[in-house]
């Protein structure tokens, strides 16, 4: 096996080790329940709507008004007093954090061997 299958070999082993871990397991339960979930689904829905739609006037280079921007931020408040929805989001949020930690020791590696040459 050369270099490259097994490094590719080691990213699925790290994906299994990954998806065997609490962190993981809760985040897909969450996002399972908040899919199963017609009221949390539809606040989540309407909130990703309003983002795109800041988001494409963003792009054509349009300022959001204070009104537009109250809104969004009224929005996402809502959405977060759904218990579903909160539980959800936190799950995400650690899941993330974890990846991004991750991330940062396979950095760390990198980084080591790099200073050595």
């Amino acid at each position: 096996m050369d270099q490259i299958e097994q490094i590719m070999q080691k990213g699925i082993e790290l994906g299994t080790l990954i998806a065997q871990t609490d962190i993981y397991k809760n985040f897909k339960k969450m996002e399972y329940e908040l899919l199963h979930n017609p009221e949390a689904r539809k606040l989540i829905e309407d909130l990703q709507k309003l983002k795109q739609e800041q988001y494409r006037k963003k792009l054509a280079g349009e300022e959001l008004t204070s009104g537009e921007k109250e809104t969004m931020q009224t929005m996402e408040n809502e959405c977060l007093k759904n218990s579903q929805v909160f539980r959800s989001n936190d799950a995400n949020t650690k899941f993330q954090e974890f990846m991004e930690e991750i991330s940062r020791k396979i950095k760390e590696g990198i980084k080591s061997v790099d200073t050595a040459l």
